[in-house]
């Protein structure tokens, strides 16, 4: 036999080699775990990125369904007031320092300037439906930062929110104002947990920029985006905190500067002003809570203002601490702002938008905090997504059935006479506003009455005018005038309006015009 050579056998580690060898085995082994939970993170809990991108797709085609649909009907008040005052533009630069007027929402008046007065009203409003549904994808984003199930309730809460698909089809600057907040938002998270990159810093000067020119509102929600920064840092985030500041600060002055330039006109105007009061504050924030989640309107607005700050509170409790911070600030700090300030005409919900963005931001990652507790939170979580689904229905539906109001098929019967003359008893510049649009457009010619001119010219017409959903009487005959030269009117019609825009009219023709016309 042949002598094999003898071979070594290999040389047996040492435990302090084990040990080494092992170091990078259980690396590789945390990776392989960490991967498919990243990416779980990232695509959703539960779900892969293609159900969560088909879901959000159906949320945002729904939104755009439900905001075409609110953009049919006639123009209100403030959306012909804009027109009116672009009647002073005699260039495009006008729209940015030569309108001078708080009315004027910059973006807004520069869509109506490029497309012109005489585009059709769903035209008119095409900008806001387009901002109103890219705010739906925006909301998702932000807040699927938190966890994917957030997302998927932020897109269905600001895709059909009320509130959101009412100001998202109107011809104002409030849809462009809550896309920009809600991106926003999501920047600032981003440069807080992830870096302070250029693009993330030219991307949140954008939208601080865009949102400003849409509407003034956005100073107090860059304030509170930058103080959420500040309230968020971290000895390792400092900087990015500061940078935030910088780029929020910065990015409003071109448009303060703007408005600032109108502001010392000597021809500067603004619009009617309540003064504050506890009722005025309570019908303003509970109307935007109401709008927002749907609450209903038969609760007194009180009671809903403690209901839905409880609601908030206990929603704020189930989230991390990092996402309390901007729905607090936004809910509860800036209305307060505004009691402190003594603001005036806070009865409109409008003027709580920054506030309505942080409730629905909260009510979205509130009830995915509960899905993700499980047990009975998750029953929660689905009673309370089913009632603020269930609400915003019904006003939704009160809304497309009586708009904004009728004022063009009002206008119509009083074109009836070759000089309508009418008189008014409530709102008169502004409902004297709505008539002289729609009689332009109809090409008649449209008088009002004052009290002082009733005894020698008593008016063809008498317009009662209610706010939205009011309970108006519609009496069949009435009475009006000063006492010494009152007047019989009878009823032509009834022209209602829901929601959050317009007024409902009531027409009455003088007695004795109606029975020499038969």
């Amino acid at each position: 036999m042949r002598n094999e050579p003898k071979v070594a056998p290999p040389p047996q580690p040492s435990p302090a080699s084990q040990e080494r060898e092992q170091i990078p085995r259980v690396r590789d082994v945390a990776r392989n775990v960490a991967a498919p939970l990243s990416r779980k993170a990232g695509e959703g809990e539960g779900g892969g990125l293609g159900a969560f991108r088909y879901a959000l797709i159906a949320f945002t085609l729904i939104g755009a369904a439900l905001r075409l649909c609110a953009a049919q009907g006639d123009l209100w008040l403030d959306e012909i007031w804009t027109l009116n005052l672009l009647e002073r533009a005699h260039s495009f630069g006008d729209v940015f320092i030569g309108l001078h007027h708080d009315n004027n929402h910059v973006a807004n008046s520069a869509w109506l300037y490029l497309i012109g007065p005489n585009a059709p009203v769903p035209l008119m409003r095409l900008a806001a439906i387009v901002f109103g549904t890219l705010a739906i994808p925006a909301a998702a984003a932000a807040s699927r930062r938190y966890c994917d199930a957030a997302g998927l309730i932020a897109a269905f809460v600001f895709a059909t929110s009320y509130f959101f698909v009412h100001y998202g089809s109107e011809a104002r600057g409030y849809a462009g104002m809550t896309l920009a907040v809600l991106l926003a938002y999501g920047v600032v998270d981003a440069i807080l947990v992830e870096g302070a990159s250029w693009r993330r810093l030219l991307a949140l000067a954008a939208a601080i920029c865009f949102g400003t020119f849409s509407h003034l509102t956005m100073i107090e929600a860059s304030g509170a985006l930058a103080l959420t920064a500040l309230l968020r840092f971290r000895s390792s985030t400092l900087g990015r905190a500061v940078a935030i500041g910088a780029v929020v600060g910065l990015a409003s002055l071109p448009a303060l500067a703007c408005f600032a330039y109108g502001a010392l006109a000597p021809d500067f105007q603004v619009g009617a002003m309540v003064p504050l009061s506890p009722a005025i504050f309570a019908e303003g924030v509970a109307g935007m809570a109401r709008a927002t989640l749907g609450f209903p309107r038969s609760v007194d607005d009180f009671v809903l203002l403690g209901a839905a700050g409880l609601l908030a509170l206990g929603l704020l409790a189930v989230l991390p601490a990092e996402r309390r911070v901007f729905p607090a600030i936004a809910v509860f700090g800036l209305p307060l702002l505004h009691v402190a300030a003594g603001l005036p005409s806070q009865q409109y919900p409008r003027f709580h938008s920054t506030a309505a963005i942080g409730l629905a931001l909260l009510a979205a990652e509130g009830c995915a905090a509960l899905w993700r507790a499980g047990a009975w939170r998750r029953v929660a979580a689905a009673v309370l997504l089913l009632a603020f689904a269930v609400s915003d229905a019904a006003q939704l539906a009160d809304f497309y059935r009586d708009g904004r109001g009728h004022y063009a098929d009002a206008v119509t019967i009083m074109a009836e006479r070759n000089e309508a003359s009418y008189a008014v008893d409530f709102a008169r510049g502004e409902t004297k506003a709505v008539v002289a649009y729609y009689a332009h457009r109809l090409g008649v010619v449209a008088t009002m009455v004052s009290p002082a001119e009733w005894c020698a010219t008593p008016p063809a017409f008498l317009l009662v005018v209610d706010l939205p959903d009011s309970q108006a009487e519609h009496a069949e005959r009435r009475s009006a005038g000063p006492q010494d030269c009152r007047s019989a009117f009878l009823l032509r019609g009834y022209f209602p309006a829901s929601g959050l825009s317009g007024f409902a009219w009531t027409l009455y023709e003088r007695e004795e015009i109606t029975r020499s016309a038969r």
